[in-house]
């Protein structure tokens, strides 16, 4: 079913705005964005297909742009915040687990010492 060039502008402007409810709750999940980010992206194809001029659309539509717009300027912000944060907690686990195999790993030691390997 054809939907029409007003109903995807709306779609497009409730799942932003849902979107950016989401990511505003402190220990959301990434993966609940990524379903959302996904449902916008097919709704941004769907109007893309009605090679919309910007000339062609209303007052009414270009006001649903323009509100869809400030939504993800304040959005990439706040997800880039959670996404370095995420990646610091990568990146102390990747360390933890270094740390520990070159502790724990098999091979010659001497009650308590370990040995340095030449490799």
């Amino acid at each position: 079913m054809e939907k029409t060039v007003e109903g995807l502008l709306d779609g497009l402007l409730k799942v932003t705005q849902r979107l950016e409810e989401v990511v505003s709750v402190k220990g959301s999940e990434p993966e609940e964005w990524l379903s959302l980010l996904d449902e916008r992206e097919n709704l941004i194809l769907q109007i893309q297909k009605h090679e919309l001029a910007s000339e062609s659309l209303s007052f009414s539509q270009k006001q649903q742009l323009e509100q869809v717009y400030e939504i993800n300027q304040r959005l990439i912000p706040k997800m880039d915040v959670r996404k370095q944060a995420v990646q610091k907690q990568l990146n102390n686990l990747q360390r933890t687990k270094l740390a520990m195999n070159s502790y724990n790993e098999a091979g010659p030691n001497g009650y308590g010492a370990f040995f340095d390997r030449k490799k």
